[in-house]
Order: structure tokens, then sequence, then C-alpha cells
């Protein structure tokens, strides 16, 4: 180890040992005290997990006290800064790594570690090692540890864990269990939660970053996975962030949905769905368009106004026929070309059916589903609804209109995995399936075309 590195090494142990004497003494003599503060906590008294997620809960809440060090870091952490351990290794940090920086990196340095040793009463040499080991990687800025505990709602998980590793990252997704629920929380200063929340499943992510947005678009990305994989409104209730770094203020807290409406469609994960979901999340992960889970505005092409129409029909609650229209016109931003204004039904669901008849669909079946959502589609954007007679001819036709609408959803999820992964333009791509219809080598093309993308298709028919 070089001398410049062990010497910031010791002066930061040194520092360490510095808190660790202040807060013993302290304590020893009464100077330090913790303070009580009232929390709100839900005690589940019962609870199951079914096929259809947490499908039985009851709890009841409770007041207790809890001790707290806040007031007492702060005196800690302000009387150490005036010790000759800090400023000597903010003087050595500042020249290697720059004043500016350094500043604020080592009051996070002495804030956090005074913290945990409140919190655990006690810490170990190792502790302290591991402790100082990090701040070094946050200055360097080398990765660190960054994840989410992700409460997620649409989504059931039958298998009790399912646990992989793609790159640096892994996931984990597993049946919600009580002590997820049992929260608790300050009274005063935070709204209380009316009512227990109850997801249908936990999503666990850890990474090797740098950044606490990294957290969210990695979370972002995992629901698009998800909803792709099988067709479901994944979504996500609330997620709890929490990183290795010490100068990362962001990287902790909570995010919260901002609606509280309960999912419409939930999709199931079964046993015989776990290598599949694997193979699919490893292959998505490099492949979905940044479009369908960045921050902010999206750079729209047909493929990710697709994703969005298909989100909406999935997410947005309401009346069926507007579920329906959101969905036909995904379809119609994936199959139809700008230039068409003649024959659009016909050319829509030709073109669908061929499509879906090469991956093993019965192609009249996909036909007249395409054709009589697209009716309701031109009826709800012209302002009308579907009539009792005519849901309940719907209702006949395909046992219930809710199997109608979710057929009508899952060809939309495989025709956006398609798109994403023919690597063609759209007009390219529409005109050899016109041609298939006709043109037997074209048929070849399409239907390798096709081959190479079915292992992709997640949790299809």
């Amino acid at each position: 180890m070089k001398t410049r590195e062990r010497n910031v090494i010791d002066a930061l142990t040194q520092l360490a040992l510095k808190i660790k004497k202040e807060i013993d003494e302290g304590i020893s003599r009464n100077i330090l005290q913790p303070e009580e503060e009232v929390h709100f906590r839900w005690k589940v008294n019962e609870f199951e997990y079914t096929k259809g997620g947490v499908t039985k809960s009851s709890a009841s809440g409770e007041y207790i006290i809890k001790k707290f060090w806040f007031k007492a870091t702060i005196k800690v952490a302000e009387d150490i800064k005036k010790s000759n351990e800090y400023s000597s290794t903010l003087k050595l940090l500042s020249n290697i790594f720059g004043k500016e920086r350094v500043s604020f990196a080592l009051e996070r340095f002495v804030q956090k570690l005074t913290s945990d040793f409140f919190t655990r009463q006690k810490l170990s040499e190792e502790d302290i090692d591991l402790f100082v080991t990090t701040f070094l990687k946050d200055l360097k800025e080398e990765p660190l540890k960054y994840g989410a505990k992700v409460e997620l709602d649409g989504i059931v998980i039958l298998p009790e864990r399912i646990e992989f590793k793609i790159g640096d990252t892994i996931i984990i997704l597993r049946q919600t269990k009580i002590e997820d629920l049992e929260k608790e929380f300050p009274v005063y200063g935070f709204p209380m939660e009316p009512y227990l929340k109850t997801p249908s499943a936990i999503l666990n992510i850890e990474f090797l970053g740098r950044q606490a947005n990294e957290i969210q678009l990695k979370v972002e990305q995992a629901i698009a996975i998800l909803r792709l994989f099988k067709v479901g409104s994944v979504k996500y209730i609330s997620y709890h962030m929490h990183s290795e770094s010490i100068t990362d203020v962001t990287a902790s807290g909570t995010l919260t949905a901002r609606e509280a409406v309960s999912a419409l469609e939930k999709s199931q994960i079964t046993e015989e769905d776990v290598q599949k979901l694997k193979k699919f999340w490893q292959v998505m992960i490099k492949a979905l368009p940044l479009g369908f889970y960045e921050l902010g505005e999206a750079r729209l092409d047909h493929i990710t106004i697709a994703y969005k129409r298909y989100c909406d029909a999935l997410l947005q609650n309401g009346v069926l026929e507007r579920r329906i229209a959101n969905a036909v016109m995904g379809l119609e931003s994936l199959f139809l070309k700008g230039g068409e204004t003649q024959e659009l039904i016909y050319r829509l669901s030709i073109r669908i059916a061929k499509i879906f008849s090469l991956l093993g669909y019965n192609s009249y079946k996909v036909k007249e589903i395409i054709r009589d959502a697209y009716k309701v589609r031109s009826l709800f954007v012209h302002g009308g609804h579907l009539s009792y007679r005519e849901k309940r001819k719907l209702n006949d036709k395909y046992s219930d209109i809710r199997s109608f609408l979710l057929s009508l959803l899952d060809y939309l999820r495989i025709s956006i995995i398609i798109m994403i992964f023919v690597k063609k333009e759209k007009e390219e791509f529409l005109d050899l399936i016109d041609d298939s219809l006709v043109d037997e080598n074209k048929e070849k093309q399409l239907m390798n075309l096709l081959n190479s993308v079915k292992t992709f298709l997640g949790g299809n028919k």
C-alpha cells in the first residue's frame, strides 16, 4: 500500500476512534442522552397469500415509544469538527482530493459514523475499517452498492422467492410477508397512513452504481420488463432506496406512488415461468428502449408510442371502451403506415393475423378480435359507447369482455416485443408482412425473423 493512502487510512481511523471515545464518555457521564419519540406501527392480525396475492389481511394500529439520538448526534458532530483529529484529516484529504469536495464529504463521514455508533451502540474494529474503506471509495468515485426494496402491485409470485443475477445487478422477486406490512413511522411531522397497504409482491434490486437516480431507472426498467413478460398492471406502491455510499444523501428515503388505485389486472409468475423470466430479463435489460423507462420526456417512435398505449390500457381505470381503444391505438402505431387512410381495419387485422399465425395462433380468432376491437375503438373516439346488447354480444362471443380485452392486450404486448427485436424499419417490416401474404419466399423470411424472436416472448400463450 502506498504511503499516502496509508496515511489517509490512519487519519480516518484515528478520527473514527475519536468519535467513539467522545460518545462512550458522553454516555457514561450522562452528558449524552436519547430523546423519546412517538411512533405509529401497524400490527398484522390476519394474513394470507394466495394465487391472487394478499387476499386476506387485517391489522390494528398501535403507538410505541422509541429512543432517538438526533440531538446527541448533532452535538458530537459539532464537537468533533473542533478537534485536532478533524482539522488534520481535513487538511490531508484536501491536498489530495480538493478542499471544496472534501469539506462536505468529511462532515458526512462524521455524521454518519456518529449516527451508526448511537444506533448500534457498539462498532468493532472491522466495522470501522469497512466504514473507512467505503468512504475512500466515495472520494475516489468508485462504484458502491445501491438498491431498492420495491412494493409492487399487479403481479403475484407463486414460488416463494426468485433470485438471479445479471452482470452486477441482483434481482429478487418474492411473495409479500407479514413483516413487509408491519411498518412504523413517526407520528409528528409525517402524514398518517389511513389504511394498511398490501403489495402483491416484493422486488429487491441491488447493483453497483454511483448516483441515486440510477436506482429510479433500475426500478422503472424492472417494472417495464415485468409488464412485457405477461399482461399485468404492474406498478410500484412505494420503494425504499438504500446505498453503501456515505456521501450520497439522496440515495436513501422512500418514494410513494401518487395514486393508490388497485391494479386492474394481475399477472402470475409460476414455477414454470421462472427460467423463462430469467432469460427474458437477461435479454430485455439490454434491448429495452430507454423511452420505456427513462425519467422525464422520452423520445417518441412507433414502438415507444405503442408501449405508452399499452400502459394506458393496463393502468388507467374507467370505461371499458377507453381501455380497448388504447390497446387498438397501440397496435395501430405498430401495424399501420403514416400515409394509409383507406381499409384500415382490413390492413390492421390481416397484418396482425399473419404475424400471429406464424407464432401458432388461430389466425381467424386473431382477426375477429382485432376487427371487433377496432369497432369499439371507432365508437369510443367518436363519443359513443357499447350498448347493453353490444356488450352482451361480446360476452357471448368471447366468454366475457375481460377475456376479450386480455387477448387484445396480449397481442399488443407480443407485438411490441417483436418490433424491438426484428431490427427493421417499420415500413420495411410491414411491406414484408404484406408480401408474405402472396410470396412464399417472403413468408419464409418473415418466419425466420419471428423464429429468432420466439424465445424472447416471455410468458406467451
